[in-house]
């Protein structure tokens, strides 16, 4: 499977917790499509970071918000956000630049006509700073 390919399985993982409200990613709901990505180190890595910091994700994102809070953003571009966000903060072996890049692209698969801007700005500012780290 292609990076972009686990990276989109675990964009929709993280958008099913969600929508479950559930960040335990050992209770995932599709206990199916998690097996088929979790044997993945990408995704099993991204998974955990997204698992065990959800609140440090979501504090991140809502201090690069221009005038927006974090309750008005869609949950699938949210779900974008996280998974790149994770991968800026936790996960070194993936270099800023492509979670950035990869996340537009999903975005634009995924959002609204505007999606991909909006998360574009977001991402940038947190590459900005010192603990994106690379």
């Amino acid at each position: 499977m292609k990076r972009e390919d686990i990276r989109e399985k675990t964009m929709q993982l993280v958008y099913q917790m969600d929508i479950t409200g559930d960040f335990d990613v050992s209770d995932l709901c599709v206990v199916e499509e998690s097996s088929r990505v979790m044997g993945k180190k990408q995704a099993e890595e991204t998974l955990r970071a997204v698992s065990d910091h959800h609140e440090e994700i979501d504090a991140v994102i809502k201090e690069n918000l221009d005038k927006w809070s974090i309750d008005r953003i869609g949950r699938t571009d949210l779900a974008i956000l996280r998974t790149a966000v994770a991968e800026m903060l936790y996960i070194d072996s993936i270099p800023c630049g492509v979670s950035i890049n990869e996340a537009v692209e999903l975005a634009k698969k995924y959002g609204d006509e505007r999606s991909y801007a909006f998360i574009n700005s977001v991402l940038s500012k947190i590459a900005k700073k010192p603990e994106a780290g690379k």
